[in-house]
């Protein structure tokens, strides 16, 4: 993190051409900085601009020179953003038009800004909970739209809402312990209320971490592999469900030999179609590799399309294989390449060809029902990241030990450690208390200029 004197600089638009793009400052210099990049055609100077009022003026390099028009404000601490005096300006969105204006605040005073220093100054001043923060960042990456809803149910503090009373009530009790211990004599033990206390804010977290499960799923979204035997149409499926000829198709057996992947949006969830090598057993190294990943892919996959070539009969290995993986995941089973089958008395199976479009619709709503079986329920689900969870669980164990030890008659003194611990780690959830080195870690993945 820059030192908190420190006026910062970045580029806040992605790289590369676009309408608009936008330079930031923030700290006690940006007043000043500004004045250097930026002159209103009014003649107003930053200061008497007034907060969050748009000006048009002319924008300046590093040498006063004029290289673009564009729109700029000014906010006063600590009513902006970061809770810094702060500043936008508006260019156009030309690559070598922001780097000028980042080189003019440079030379001006101001230094560049690191990932996430924005967000980072807002945190620190107060303006928003780590949790908030984070929400930030989901909302960038967000894939789908489940996603971006749940990145905003973050983002605007719904975590925290739920955390706030929890460690409120638990540093009631830690406090009340804390004065039975300090005022033994003039203080009544009350073990029976500090252990429902306790066995209210333990449910809370549990009920919480419920939806820990949907809310990766939300985040990540789901991985659906395509799968079967070599030449049995997985290939010419995954194009068609993409509507792209990204996979090669021809009549030899294991052309694929890596596994491909595309996005799909289905029910508001982020879909990871994959096409896998086909499976067999192998003599040559490299296809031996493809096989070996498509097994991995199917470990890891939510749910399976297997595709069984219609114009040949399933071998028992095969539906073996079938039924191995339909004990453990959902398993669509198609039989494709029906536009090529003399009969197509398939005895109840699911006939699909990637040529006429027979079973696509099948296909589709297999996804789109295995999307809506993950988010059953997801409306109220807030989204956990990894730290967020390890920290609750943790919470959980230490508020497990504090009952046992009230039900137990235990020294209070080691009931109410194990609340500490409990309440270290709510609080390092939301940012309360916790490690630079964690927020180091947390900001540096930020986007620069956010």
């Amino acid at each position: 993190m820059q030192a908190a004197f420190d006026t910062i600089a970045a580029i806040a638009t992605a790289r590369g051409r676009g309408a608009i793009g936008v330079l930031r400052l923030s700290g006690p210099m940006t007043e000043s900085v500004m004045d250097r990049l930026f002159t209103a055609r009014s003649g107003r100077k930053a200061k008497t601009m007034g907060d969050f009022r748009l000006r048009f003026g002319d924008l300046l390099n590093a040498s006063g020179e004029a290289i673009d028009s564009g729109l700029a404000f000014f906010a006063r601490a600590p009513k902006s953003y970061t809770g810094e005096d702060y500043a936008e300006i508006f260019c156009h969105g030309n690559p070598a038009i922001l780097e000028k204006l980042l080189a003019s605040a440079l030379c001006s005073g101001a230094v560049a800004a690191p990932p996430g220093e924005f967000t980072r100054r807002a945190f620190l001043n107060g303006k928003m909970d780590l949790t908030q923060c984070e929400g930030v960042d989901e909302l960038i990456r967000a894939n789908g739209e489940k996603h971006l809803s749940a990145a905003w149910r973050l983002q605007r503090g719904d975590l925290k809402a739920k955390l706030d009373p929890v460690s409120e009530k638990l540093s009631r009790v830690f406090a009340h312990i804390q004065g039975a211990i300090e005022f033994s004599d003039d203080v009544a033990e009350d073990t029976s209320t500090w252990k429902n206390a306790v066995s209210e804010a333990r449910e809370e977290i549990g009920n919480i971490l419920k939806n820990a499960e949907v809310s990766a799923k939300i985040r990540d979204g789901l991985i659906v592999a395509i799968a079967g035997k070599p030449n049995a149409g997985k290939s010419s499926l995954f194009n068609a469900l993409i509507n792209e000829e990204r996979a090669l198709v021809t009549n030899v057996a294991g052309t694929t030999r890596d596994t491909l992947s595309a996005e799909l949006e289905v029910s508001g969830l982020n879909i990871t179609l994959l096409d896998t090598a086909g499976l067999r057993k192998t003599r040559g190294t490299v296809e031996a590799l493809g096989v070996a990943r498509a097994i991995e892919t199917l470990d890891k996959a939510d749910a399976v399309i297997w595709t069984v070539d219609g114009t040949k009969k399933v071998s028992a290995s095969e539906e073996k294989e079938i039924k191995k993986w339909q004990a453990v995941k959902p398993v669509l089973v198609l039989r494709t390449k029906s536009d090529l089958m003399e009969n197509k008395d398939a005895s109840g199976t699911l006939l699909s060809s990637a040529v006429s479009g027979e079973g696509l619709d099948v296909v589709r709503e297999f996804l789109k029902t295995t999307a809506e079986k993950v988010l059953s329920g997801e409306e109220n689900v807030i989204l956990l990241k990894a730290r967020h969870c390890e920290l609750l669980k943790n919470a959980l164990k230490n508020l497990k030990a504090a009952e046992s030890g009230f039900a137990s008659g235990e020294y209070l003194e080691l009931c109410a450690k194990e609340l500490e611990l409990a309440l270290a780690s709510i609080w390092e959830v939301t940012g309360q208390k916790t490690p630079n080195e964690i927020l180091d870690i947390i900001f540096g993945e930020f986007c620069v200029g956010k």
